[in-house]
């Protein structure tokens, strides 16, 4: 599967500009990542870690 790479427009400080369609995809997958990461499967995995 070929992945499309495409450059993300940046803020002047260099994180990522929200405002546009790609910058929203990219809130929406770090938000996904962030509450996966969190999940109770997750928590236990490293209790037992």
């Amino acid at each position: 599967m070929a992945v499309k790479k495409t450059t993300v427009k940046k803020t002047k400080d260099g994180t990522v500009d929200k405002r546009t369609k790609e910058g929203k995809a990219v809130a929406a997958r770090m938000a996904k990542a962030r509450q996966a990461k969190n999940s109770l499967k997750n928590r236990i995995k490293r209790l037992f870690s």
